[in-house]
């Protein structure tokens, strides 16, 4: 006894009906857990932005500090929370469906360009007497620009505004190499490009996909 099998569509045909299919079932897996994917990435970024040396440093009761070295005085662990809060809010995913072509995809956006959502944070400034020093914007975007002239800062516990030194006359104060950012390279962008954060998310969207 034979079987013959005959085909009534041409190899094209075929591949294009399979790719629809598998189109419909990532459409449908993708439509149905985007928002359980977006709440996954969401609890993870603080761990992503927590580690970063600005951070820790921001944390810090040393004269040597950013909170010393910006004179922030107050609760720096609710700063720390609004500038994350305020990355994690902005987070969002952009999902494109898959066409029969599977021409498609999902976008996961972290962070405006334009850092505006942390620009406009009131925490990122320290208010004095004749002044205003937006200190998030110089970590983020101004790089080792000089921000003072003829003034530096002086660690010494017990002095300045933060209680971890003050500004005595001479030389130039600027952010400290190590911390100096740009649009490009700051500490927020670096907590995203990493193979961790890519590790994490790739676990992520497969067992989504299982």
């Amino acid at each position: 006894m034979s079987i013959s099998i005959r085909l009534l569509e041409t190899e094209k045909q075929i591949q294009k009906s399979i790719n629809a299919a598998i189109a419909d079932h990532i459409n449908g897996i993708i439509s149905r857990e985007q928002n359980r994917i977006l709440n996954q990435i969401k609890a993870l970024i603080p761990s992503w932005i927590e580690i970063q040396p600005e951070i820790v440093s921001l944390r810090s009761s040393s004269p040597a500090s950013l909170v010393g070295q910006f004179g922030i005085s107050g609760d720096t662990g609710s700063i720390v929370d609004s500038i994350i809060n305020s990355v994690v809010d902005a987070t969002s995913i952009k999902f494109v469906k898959y066409s029969a072509n599977l021409k498609g995809g999902l976008e996961i956006q972290f962070q405006p360009v334009t850092f505006s959502n942390l620009l406009g944070l009131n925490s990122g400034h320290t208010i004095f007497q004749g002044g205003d020093l937006h200190w998030l914007d110089w970590l983020l975007l101004r790089g080792d620009n000089v921000i003072v002239t003829n003034y530096q800062y002086n660690p010494s516990t017990g002095l300045g505004r933060s209680g971890l030194g003050n500004m005595i006359g001479g030389g130039v104060f600027r952010v400290s190499p190590e911390f100096a950012g740009t649009k490009d390279d700051n500490f927020i962008t670096r907590a995203f490009t990493n193979p961790a954060v890519e590790s994490q998310l790739s676990d992520l969207l497969s067992k989504v996909f299982s």
